[in-house]
């Protein structure tokens, strides 16, 4: 009887697929993917823009860092604080937390921690990533898509 019940399961589950297949399932197709060479360059700085879904919010100085969740973290200049001025949007994929010391933003990219050099808000810049610092569950930012970690990371919509 046994055997009969895990035979009829196992032809099901060959026969339906076990789960959301990438390539035929309409939700994924607004992903592609990136290299995790790629993913490791992409940090940098650019154009301020509108804050679409606010996350963290660190105070450092006259700055305010709002993290957008997932995307990256809008640097705001707050030293007239009736008049808040958005200087640069900061592009870091995947970034959910911020933190901030002596100048230097602390921010999770998916899977690594990546420190920023802000102490120049003229020149920004990424000075060390450590890899593969924080556990990487793929289904938690693509809990609807199969995807293969060979072939590098998932983006779309929920980073650009």
């Amino acid at each position: 009887m046994i055997k009969k019940i895990t035979g009829s399961l196992l032809l099901v589950l060959i026969l339906t697929g076990c789960g959301i297949e990438y390539r035929d399932d309409p939700r994924c197709e607004k992903y592609g993917y990136m290299s995790f060479d790629e993913f490791r360059k992409s940090v940098k700085i650019e154009a301020p823009r509108e804050i679409e879904e606010a996350g963290k919010i660190y105070v450092y100085g006259d700055m305010l860092l709002v993290n957008e969740k997932r995307k990256g973290i809008h640097l705001i200049n707050n030293s007239d604080k009736q008049n808040p001025k958005n200087r640069a949007f900061l592009k870091i994929h995947g970034n959910l937390d911020i933190a901030v010391k002596d100048g230097y933003i602390m921010a999770d990219s998916l899977m690594d921690l990546v420190v920023i050099d802000i102490n120049d808000m003229d020149n920004i810049r990424e000075v060390n990533r450590t890899k593969g610092i924080f556990p990487y569950t793929p289904q938690y930012y693509y809990n609807e898509c199969n995807f293969d970690l060979e072939k590098g990371l998932l983006t779309g919509e929920r980073y650009d």
